[in-house]
């Protein structure tokens, strides 16, 4: 066993740390003799621009030399070739710095740049021609027409329940106030009269309202009727001019007393409308055959007289879907004009053009919309402010193609009544059944929301605009328009097909069934159904053109023969060139030779009147075969005719 196995663990410890300290003392220090370098400064440094890839970099590592110059010297070494080199493994170790040409090649991004570059420069361009339109369409001055004059006094009647009354009347300062509750009676007698909603008929316009209350047999008179119920008791969609409807928990006292004191005075409107009863096809031999202008008034103006229609002026508020709807042009719009309407189109398109704007976009909009944001977004838009959207009818929309449009809007917003929303997209659906087949794109004419973006037609067909102004009367603005198209688009269709109900289209006779009565004839409104028993042959011609599709022909046809054909001719000679329907023989007379009506008349006279007492004779019913100045001879020298009370005469 050792020495140091024998030891304890710290007498060991103290052993050896006392032998080292033994030995530390006896050997002398050792002294290093390596020379000390001098320290290098900045100015012991080579220039920078004298370095290159042969030079050494050491000296600048010495502490004495500048940060500065020290990373300068730094630069320089790794701008030498020897620390260039790229492994090609870094997604940036290309070489950027040069690129090759790319000849004709043309970028995805280069063209999206191109293509902004180039819209931003044809909205310009589109822009600024579309201010020298408006400028055009600013200085258009419209006809006039007449006026309709209200004369309205401070004659007011209120009608709500006790809490519309109690909240809204004790405080306002009119005169001649009268209060109809229509919930029980009011505290203090405030209410002049108590009865239910259901018992009120209001009729009349400002300055002359009639209110009627049942459970009184009373009818009152005033100049402007307050409706404070919840739900108008006009029904009406557009209300009469003097009857406010107003929902008293937006209203207070001022208010109310404010909008009724402004309808107090002289107030002047235009006169909107023209009624031409020569042509208007409302009813025939005590038939009602065409309603359409009644069934489309939202303020309830048009009421039916007999064969024709009335239009009360002081409630009709220019609505104008009576027009748009009207087969015949009986009923047009008045201000503006249709004429004055298209002839400002027509120059806006010009003016727009003149100015080399490209494709244009026709936007009719009504003056409650307002289109500026539109405006910002699409320079060749092209708005059209009417009187009302509703007034706008399909001779207007094809007369826009026909200008050099290359689609039309309709711009629908909050003030449109739903009433002629209905009819326009009646009209459009029609029109744009046309436009396919005339090779169109049926998206091309539409009604937008003005509460959605507005949607752009791509690739749509435009065609040389005309020149020919606007004319006065509906059908005739339609046909110019149709033919125009017709011409340019080098449409080869003879005939288009469309839905029915459209004002266009032809009449089938069942010949069988026809007699040539001709009462058709003194039926048909637009004179489409013409006689032509004046050439000795009887005969039923047609004028397509002048068809209106109302119905009047079939539904006064005794013998129910006729049939209506939904169509549209478009070639303009075959359109106006009459077309023979049926034909028959001319029966001559038995007696002179005269002929004077169609054989299938005379032929059916015999086999119903055979039967007849008056025609038990062989004589008898051979006088039905006679011309009338025959007939009346024979009937004087035939003895048994004239026994009893006969009369030849009657």
């Amino acid at each position: 066993m050792s020495q140091d196995d024998n030891e304890a663990v710290l007498s060991r410890w103290s052993r050896r740390k006392l032998q080292n300290q033994q030995i530390s003392k006896m050997e002398p220090p050792v002294v290093d003799q390596t020379p000390v370098e001098p320290v290098l400064t900045d100015a012991d440094m080579p220039a920078i621009e004298t370095l290159d890839e042969s030079s050494d970099f050491s000296a600048f590592m010495s502490s004495g030399v500048s940060d500065k110059l020290r990373n300068l010297a730094l630069r320089k070494m790794f701008q030498t070739p020897a620390f260039n080199i790229r492994d090609g493994l870094d997604e940036y170790d290309e070489d950027f710095t040069s690129f090759e040409k790319l000849g004709d090649i043309v970028t995805c991004d280069m063209k999206h740049r191109i293509e902004m570059q180039e819209n931003k420069k044809m909205y310009q361009t589109n822009a600024d021609a579309r201010d020298a339109a408006l400028s055009i369409v600013d200085g258009f001055e419209t006809r006039p027409t007449s006026l309709i004059s209200y004369q309205s006094g401070d004659r007011v009647i209120a009608i709500g329940d006790n809490n519309a009354l109690t909240r809204c009347m004790p405080g306002i300062k009119i005169p001649a106030l009268t209060l109809v509750s229509t919930s029980g009676k009011l505290p203090d007698s405030i209410a002049n009269f108590h009865i239910k909603q259901r018992d009120i008929r209001i009729q009349g316009y400002l300055g002359a309202f009639k209110v009627e209350l049942d459970n009184t047999n009373q009818t009152l008179q005033a100049d402007i009727v307050l409706d404070l119920c919840e739900e108008p008791i006009n029904q009406h969609e557009v209300l009469p001019p003097g009857y406010l409807h107003l929902n008293i928990a937006e209203q207070n006292q001022q208010a109310i007393e404010t909008q009724v004191v402004d309808l107090v005075g002289e107030f002047q409107k235009p006169k909107y409308f023209n009624y031409d009863p020569s042509i208007c096809a409302h009813a025939v031999n005590g038939v009602t055959v065409c309603s359409h202008c009644i069934d489309a008034c939202p303020a309830a103006a048009i009421h039916s007289r007999g064969e024709q229609i009335e239009v009360t002026p002081f409630l009709c508020q220019g609505g104008g879907t009576c027009a748009s709807v009207c087969p015949s042009g009986a009923i047009q719009y008045a201000y503006p004009c249709l004429a004055d309407s298209g002839n400002q189109l027509r120059m806006m398109l010009q003016a727009y053009r003149q100015q080399q704007g490209g494709q244009a976009i026709v936007m009719f909009h009504s003056q409650a919309f307002a289109p500026q944001d539109l405006l910002q977004l699409h320079g060749n838009l092209l708005p059209l402010r009417v009187e009302e959207l509703g007034s706008v009818g399909m001779e207007l929309c094809l007369s826009a193609f026909a200008y050099g449009a290359s689609q039309v809007v309709l711009m629908a917003d909050d003030a449109v009544p739903v009433l002629s929303l209905k009819q326009l997209n009646r009209q459009l659906e029609w029109l744009q059944v046309l436009l396919r087949q005339l090779g169109m794109k049926s998206q091309q004419l539409s009604i937008q929301s003005s509460r959605k973006k507005l949607v752009i037609v791509d690739d749509a067909i435009s065609v040389e605009a005309s020149e020919q102004g606007m004319p006065e009367q509906k059908r005739n603005a339609m046909y110019q328009a149709l033919d125009h198209l017709v011409a340019k688009l080098n449409c080869d269709q003879v005939t288009a097909e469309l839905p029915a109900g459209v004002p266009f289209g032809s009449v089938l006779i069942d010949e069988s069934k026809c007699t040539l009565c001709m009462s058709c004839v003194g039926a048909c409104p637009g004179r489409a159904l013409q006689d032509g028993s004046n050439r000795e042959v009887p005969e039923l011609f047609l004028i397509e053109g002048h068809c209106i599709q109302c119905g009047a022909c079939s539904q006064t046809c005794p013998e129910l023969a006729i049939t209506l054909i939904p169509q549209l001719i478009l070639d303009r000679e075959n359109r106006n060139r009459g077309r023979v329907l049926n034909r028959d023989e001319a029966f001559a007379c038995i007696e002179c030779g005269k002929p004077f009506a169609p054989s299938s008349v005379i032929g059916k006279m015999q086999g119903q009147l055979k039967e007849h007492p008056m025609f038990d004779s062989v004589r008898a019913l051979d006088r039905l075969k006679m011309c009338g100045d025959c007939r009346v001879t024979d009937i004087v020298q035939d003895s048994e005719a004239l026994k009893g009370d006969f009369d030849p005469l009657k």
